[in-house]
């Protein structure tokens, strides 16, 4: 296959033009979120039959010619554990790719385990043995070395083959179709659009909290959400998840109360202790 590190305009025409009349796509993407709400796209793993190529959207002003063939409706798009990067593209472009198929879900059916890592995957349905040792690599850094763009570039370079051999065994097994709803609605936008009214759901030690303690959760789980995306900051750099709930859980009624607050910091008293205040009392006040 014909290897690529597309990081300039010229070359990123050049390789749309090469997989311009491709039947399949296998992607993959690399991004960092340790220090935003919204992912950071670092990098883009592309292949079909014949050309392999990684392009470094750091690097490049205009991903649209990429995009465009990514959204073309004729071309199946193949990645492994589609969420994530499903996810990133709706930020994108607030739509999603498609039609999509995803290795994980097709070798869950295939009975290779819910799940499975694509490494498992690669050795179990190809036998081969993929490379490891670049899993927490800081993709924001450049110049990315050559080992790392290996690595990066095996993240694609086998889903063609997985592919086949997963569509073929579940085809033949007369399962295939069973997967439709599920690549459905990986590329529905609603799976990736959140309500901050909803959001108290996921947190961590929930299962203490009854009554109108759920309703302060809601609530102060809401505005923490809604802060963390206006500032593209991690919700925990907000208030860990571990806070939302002792403040369900103690409802306190003023500064001090608040101040008791294991690992709520003193910024974050001063600058929001009132208005936390009053999104408790609030939902106190909500009928039962």
């Amino acid at each position: 296959m014909r290897e690529r590190y597309i990081d300039d305009a010229a070359g990123l025409a050049a390789l749309c033009a090469e997989l311009a009349d491709s039947p399949w796509l296998a992607i993959d993407t690399e991004f960092m979120r340790e220090k935003t709400y919204y992912p950071q796209f670092c990098l883009l793993q592309i292949a079909n039959q014949e050309v392999l190529a990684c392009v470094d959207p750091l690097r490049l002003d205009d991903l649209d010619p990429l995009l465009d063939l990514l959204y073309d409706p004729s071309i199946l798009k193949i990645l492994h554990a589609a969420r994530q990067d499903m996810e990133l593209f709706f930020h994108l472009r607030g739509a999603l790719p498609a039609p999509l198929f995803d290795t994980q879900m097709a070798a869950a059916l295939a009975g290779l385990g819910d799940q499975a890592g694509y490494g498992n995957v690669v050795k179990e349905v190809l036998g081969v043995e993929l490379a490891k040792g670049h899993a927490r690599t800081d993709w924001t850094r450049r110049p990315l070395d050559p080992e790392q763009i290996r690595y990066a570039l095996d993240d694609v370079r086998y889903l063609g083959g997985v592919y086949r051999k997963l569509s073929e065994r579940l085809d033949s097994q007369g399962r295939l179709a069973w997967l439709d709803d599920d690549f459905q609605a990986l590329a529905n936008p609603e799976t990736y659009r959140i309500d901050p009214q909803q959001v108290w759901q996921r947190l961590r030690g929930l299962h203490v909290l009854k009554g109108v303690q759920l309703a302060v959760a809601q609530a102060v789980a809401a505005w923490r959400e809604q802060r963390a995306e206006h500032a593209d900051r991690p919700r925990r750099w907000i208030l860990k998840d571990e806070v939302v709930v002792d403040i369900a859980r103690r409802m306190p009624k003023d500064l001090q109360g608040l101040g008791r607050i294991r690992d709520l910091s003193e910024g974050t008293l001063q600058r929001h202790g009132q208005e936390l205040l009053e999104l408790i009392r609030e939902a106190r006040e909500l009928p039962a």
